[in-house]
């Protein structure tokens, strides 16, 4: 017994010198300014792992480490825990010299950091502030408040296309903040590096909930607009943010990793506060905006509740199957488009008008004017509702066009644009150089006409190619200074692919009449046509043929938005295109859309 006692005692004395010595080392070591975490407690592993190693040694060498069974020997439970810690210091130790490495953020001196920490904070604060006044700008507008089906007008998409850039850019560059600071573990929080430890977790978990709250804030606003939505998922004319921009927005910020992320920091901040002050810290240190900022986001998003938060990050977690889908689906879309586009049943290479008919027509025609063609016996015609299939904007020959605009208000207007005397000609050939010296030195046998949207995309063609069997045209009742706008918004559109999902949410892909509607358009300072879109298969579109249906139900109204120039009927088992009246057109848009019932 009392050699027992002996040996605790002897034990609790080695344990007080051992605490002794270790103590001055501390001491020595915290004076001398080395970090206690990580390079300390991996000095510290690095000595436990010394340790395990000799006694696990000393034990197989003298036999101690297994015992003798009746059965067989077996390893000691000592040799087993002390195997087992060692494994886990070793593991330990490997991960904090991962840690060790340099970082940009670790690499800044004290002056450095402290200035790099300024200028971050600020923009911080200047980044959420713009952020703030556009998402609210957003909610304040008509088509969030009470959405309905209607497409985006011109000055809707102006101004949505010119908050989602502001919006999109200053929250990445927030996050380029979040990320810069997030090796805010790699700065020791003992009292070494406690306030770099401290600010650098406040800036970056301050810049993650702003992220994650207005981010939540601005998709749950877009998302009540399914068309503003598709308008922001598709390629942008300027190419700032890109295709698929809103849907990257919610994948990389509002997803379940940044939902984590904000359960993580919220409470490592509590641990902070309790255990080493870090309230204390940030108000000494100047930055205790930070922390109250963190307190109102995470308010913010508390408010929100659950159910919703749960119900936007899902839905953002499955924007990358969603693309994957439709990068699948579209392309066959295109394929059987293009198949049914490219297929006559018969009559093939033939229309109905003739060469002298197609100039006729010419001759009495005005730039500006829209045109609704059928050719019969397409397959593609079977998929487009109505009689009329496709719609066309007339621009003429380029001396009939330049005389045409050679008006006092289209010059007045164009030197708005320019600051300078120019004609519409001059100013089309400055902005869109290649198309207009297509126009321009079209070969006298194929002169250019019009402008078209066909599956090859946005065109200028030829009237062999546009004329088919039946042709009308209609002369919008504008000024040609309204009709000038028309002409400048198709070029800018000329170059751009066919839109095979006949979307009209987007313009980066543009079907036939989706080129004439948004030509006519009215904005702000435009006058236009006011063309009713059509829901089909669950999105707005507009069938050639209801240009056809509004230019009847108008026709009898002094307001009538449209005038008849000339049509040309035919008669498909005669096969003959004959010249018609306006009172013959009024019906067209009654007819059955099958070739073998035309008469």
């Amino acid at each position: 017994m009392t050699e027992t006692r002996g040996r605790h005692l002897r034990l609790v004395g080695y344990a007080l010198l051992y605490s002794t010595i270790g103590a001055v080392f501390g001491f020595y070591m915290a004076d001398r300014g080395t970090r206690w975490f990580p390079t300390m407690v991996d000095t510290l592993l690095l000595m436990l792992e010394a340790g395990l190693l000799l006694i696990i040694g000393s034990r197989i060498l003298d036999g101690s480490a297994v015992k003798e069974t009746a059965q067989k020997l077996r390893t000691r439970r000592r040799m087993i825990l002390a195997m087992t810690v060692l494994t886990l210091a070793t593991c330990s130790h490997l991960a904090f010299q991962w840690m060790k490495r340099p970082s940009p953020l670790t690499q800044l001196g004290q002056v450095q950091f402290a200035r790099a920490f300024d200028q971050d904070r600020q923009s911080y604060l200047e980044f959420t502030s713009a952020l703030d006044d556009q998402i609210a700008l957003l909610g304040a507008q008509p088509m969030f408040k009470t959405p309905d089906n209607k497409a985006l007008s011109a000055d809707q998409e102006r101004l949505l296309r010119d908050a989602w850039q502001t919006i999109y850019h200053y929250a990445f560059a927030l996050d380029g903040i979040r990320q810069f600071y997030e090796d805010w573990y790699r700065f020791d929080p003992s009292r070494a590096e406690r306030s770099f430890h401290v600010r650098s977790f406040l800036l970056t978990f301050a810049a993650e909930a702003a992220l994650y709250e207005k981010s939540s804030r601005v998709i749950d606003i877009i998302t009540r607009n399914d068309n503003a939505v598709k308008f922001l998922d598709a390629p942008q004319p300027d190419e700032l943010v890109g295709e698929y921009s809103f849907s990257r927005f919610r994948e990389l910020l509002q997803g379940t990793r940044d939902r984590a992320r904000i359960a993580a920091g919220t409470q490592y901040l509590l641990w902070l506060d309790k255990g080493l002050k870090a309230e204390t810290v940030a108000a000494e240190t100047q930055c205790h905006d930070l922390w109250d900022s963190i307190l109102e986001e995470t308010r913010l998003i508390d408010a929100m509740g659950n159910l919703k938060l749960a119900s936007l990050t899902l839905a953002s977690d499955l924007e990358i199957f969603k693309r994957s889908i439709s990068r699948v689906w579209y392309p066959a879309q295109k394929q059987v488009a293009c198949f049914m586009g490219n297929t006559r049943v018969r009559r093939i290479g033939t229309y109905l008008t003739t060469p002298e008919q197609r100039a006729r027509m010419d001759s009495r025609m005005q730039p500006g004017d829209i045109m609704l063609s059928r050719k019969n016996w397409y397959l593609s015609n079977v998929g487009l509702p109505g009689f009329w299939p496709h719609a066309i904007l007339y621009i003429g020959a380029p001396d009939k066009f330049a005389a045409y605009f050679d008006d006092p208000e289209v010059l007045a207007y164009v030197k708005s644009l320019t600051g300078q005397d120019q004609t519409l000609s001059q100013y089309l050939a400055s902005q869109h150089e290649v198309s207009w010296l297509k126009y321009k030195a079209a070969p006298s046998d194929e002169p250019i006409r019009v402008i078209e949207s066909i599956k090859y995309g946005v065109l200028l063609n030829t009237f062999e190619q546009a004329f088919g069997d039946y042709m009308v045209a209609l002369r919008p009742r504008l000024s040609k200074t309204a009709k000038a706008q028309a002409v400048i918004e198709a070029f800018s559109h000329v170059g751009k692919p066919y839109d095979f999902s006949f979307d009209f949410a987007t313009d980066h892909a543009l079907v036939c009449t989706e080129l004439v509607w948004r030509s006519y358009r009215p904005a702000q300072g435009k006058l236009g046509l006011n063309i009713p879109l059509k829901e089909i298969a669950g999105r707005l579109t507009l069938p050639a043929n209801e240009f056809a249906r509004l230019f009847a139900q108008e026709h009898d109204e002094p307001d009538r938005q449209l005038d008849f120039v000339m049509f040309y009927d035919a008669h498909e088992k005669e096969g003959r295109a004959f010249e018609s009246t306006e009172a013959a057109f009024l019906e067209t848009y009654t007819r059955q859309k099958w070739s073998f019932l035309q008469p």
